[in-house]
């Protein structure tokens, strides 16, 4: 699968939120359980990462991940896996889904600031 799928399934997430809190797409500012929503979006589509985030082990990794995200939350092993799945995508994470909060509400990004001429 793509990332334009998991930006577009970000991007729908986006637009439910909005409704809940105030937010500004950070997404270090939101609860663990809005953590967890955006890293499953991510890791659903993404199968390039599983064998660098999922255990070793795991055969069955969809299902795997349907059953950490979707069916184990108040277990302690579950919750901890998820934690640790985060800060480790958590640096590619943040900006995918700042970059989509700015493309759903057009917010014009400014540049870097090296990029000025002469710099």
């Amino acid at each position: 699968m793509s990332i334009s799928i998991a930006r577009d399934n970000i991007a729908n997430s986006i637009r439910n939120l909005e409704s809940l809190i105030i937010w500004d797409g950070d997404i270090v500012e939101l609860d663990c359980d809005w953590k967890d929503h955006f890293c499953y979006i991510f890791l659903d589509v993404m199968e390039s990462w599983w064998d660098d985030i999922l255990p070793y082990p795991v055969i069955d990794r969809r299902g795997f991940l349907e059953l950490l995200y979707n069916g184990s939350n108040e277990e302690r092993l579950s919750g901890v896996l998820r934690d640790d799945i985060y800060l480790a995508i958590e640096p590619t994470l943040r900006d995918i889904v700042q970059e989509v909060y700015d493309e759903v509400h057009n917010t014009p990004v400014e540049p870097f600031a090296g990029y000025e001429r002469g710099q």
